[in-house]
């Protein structure tokens, strides 16, 4: 299984950074439409899928941010928490399990891709495989001080090593 930060991790959400710190939810969702998706993330999503791997996206954000993009992109993606649907949040695994649990996986052959500390410390109180991702980053030193298994600075190179492991 591949779980995936949503924020910084598949989409650049940097340019509505403001609102969601006010949760302002509704005025991210009007500039949805402008949010750039890194370059080969919906490829790399295929590609996983027809590999037969469940997917999921685990975000701090409401479920209908990562949602619409699921809808518009058509990523092969079944399971979504976002911050409703779990009551603890990062870096408590909570949603990690939840996923996991959905997806019928186990820790052991499960993969975390974040951007920020508190997902490798997520993934390290899940006990999966933490997987830092700094294409989004301006400054990686905190992600890379967090010493996740694997830190990645392209969405290339996580295919790569992804396409490879499973």
């Amino acid at each position: 299984m591949i779980i995936f930060d949503f924020d910084l991790t598949l989409v650049n959400t940097q340019p509505v950074e403001e609102l969601r710190t006010q949760r302002k939810w509704k005025d991210v969702m009007a500039q949805a439409g402008k949010l750039e998706v890194y370059s080969g993330i919906s490829e790399l999503m295929r590609e996983l899928a027809t590999r037969n791997q469940a997917l999921a996206i685990v975000t701090s954000s409401p479920d209908m941010v990562p949602l619409y993009f699921v809808r518009q992109y058509k990523w092969p993606i079944e399971i979504v928490l976002g911050y409703h649907q779990v009551n603890r949040k990062k870096p408590d695994p909570e949603g990690l399990f939840l996923a996991m649990k959905k997806a019928g996986a186990k820790a052991d052959n499960t993969f975390h891709i974040g951007d920020q500390p508190e997902d490798t410390a997520v993934s390290r109180a899940a006990n999966v495989t933490a997987i830092g991702a700094a294409w989004g980053l301006a400054d990686t030193r905190s992600l890379e001080a967090s010493a996740p298994d694997y830190f990645f600075t392209s969405v290339a190179e996580l295919r790569d090593f992804l396409l490879e492991t499973i």
